[in-house]
């Protein structure tokens, strides 16, 4: 069964528009049955890139954190990205529900390597990701972890037990 993560309100993805105007909005869910962290998302008119494209960088971005989420659940800790490349294959185009999914592949030591794609809603790939990530240090963890907007359900990666 998909459990949802919390998000950080002022997270220009994950955020709340209340706190952070720019936000996203997107939530992100675990699917221990796949062994992948999925999102979706509808860009609008305020995420264009050119002629009605998403802007690449956005797409990043949700690429971007979508496999953070994927690595905090292998590393029972929250990550911060150390290097991220992106493959766009072609445009997302605006008014388009956009599924963002990623896993993980390989662990060293404190990083972990992930992976992942875009897709537009009839199943186009549009772009396809890789990054490492770095597990923060526990202390540090924890803070973010009282930052977060936890409700019912959500998927606290810091706590101990199966998921």
């Amino acid at each position: 069964m998909a459990q949802r993560f919390p998000n950080y309100p002022a997270c220009p993805v994950c955020g709340d528009r209340a706190v952070n105007a720019a936000a996203l909005e997107v939530r992100w869910w675990w699917h221990p049955e796949r062994g992948r962290v999925v999102g979706h998302f509808v860009p609008d008119d305020r995420h264009t890139g050119y002629a009605g494209i998403m802007h690449g960088g956005l797409l990043s971005a949700l690429l971007d954190e979508c496999l953070a989420w994927a690595c905090a659940v292998a590393r029972r800790s929250y990550c911060v990205t150390g290097e991220l490349t992106v493959r766009f294959k072609r445009p997302a185009a605006l008014g388009d529900r956009l599924e963002i999914s990623g896993w993980t592949a390989a662990s060293w030591g404190p990083y972990q390597k992930a992976e992942g794609e875009a897709r537009a809603g009839d199943g186009t790939l549009l772009a396809t990701v890789s990054a490492t990530f770095s597990a923060m240090p526990r202390e540090q963890a924890e803070a973010l972890r009282r930052a977060l907007v936890f409700e019912p359900g959500d998927l606290d990666v810091l706590a101990e037990g199966k998921r």
